[in-house]
């Protein structure tokens, strides 16, 4: 993926609704980093909480690639503007445990006057825990619009995605409002 093409991404996840549930699959950790990262920092400009729950990268990785594009990490967490979640902790322990995590973030938002919240949830602690069926109750149990301040992105890794047959993929991709590419 070019940054052409990371850049495009990026401008189709900020110009989506708040209520939007949609969806990305990326085709490489370094274009996901570049995804996330200008995302996050467009929505820290645009006075919106961002969420980032992730799968592989590790805290400091994700935490240098926000400082790479500009993002003080640690005054953003100290201010409660960047939330970053471990994946398996997020969705294996409690699978709904997130979504009740980002209504709280979506009051707290509305709150403190932000815009609301910006969310990009990585899914591939469904795949590492082998819980598909759970991953597939789960993505249609949700709403295509929410009815809070939330844009919401379910992130998958291309390989991840690729595993499941077909009908599975057609299931979450009919999911999400949009699929980002």
């Amino acid at each position: 993926m070019s940054s052409l093409s990371s850049s495009s991404v990026v401008q189709q996840m900020r110009h989506s609704n708040f209520h939007d549930h949609n969806m990305l699959i990326y085709p490489d950790l370094p274009s996901y980093r570049k995804i996330y990262s200008e995302s996050a920092n467009q929505a820290l400009d645009n006075n919106e909480t961002v969420l980032l729950i992730t799968t592989y990268d590790s805290f400091e990785t994700i935490k240098d690639s926000l400082t790479e594009a500009g993002i003080s990490v640690n005054n953003e967490t100290k201010e409660g503007n960047l939330i970053i979640l471990d994946a398996v902790k997020a969705y294996q322990i409690d699978t709904y445990g997130a979504v009740k995590f980002v209504t709280t973030l979506v009051k707290q938002a509305e709150r403190d006057g932000k815009a609301g919240v910006f969310a990009l949830t990585e899914m591939g602690s469904f795949f590492m825990a082998e819980r598909i069926a759970t991953l597939l109750e789960y993505e249609t149990s949700l709403q295509k619009k929410f009815d809070i301040r939330l844009k919401a992105t379910c992130t998958y890794h291309k390989d991840d995605f690729a595993t499941l047959p077909k009908e599975q993929q057609e299931i979450i991709l009919s999911a999400h409002n949009r699929v980002l590419a």
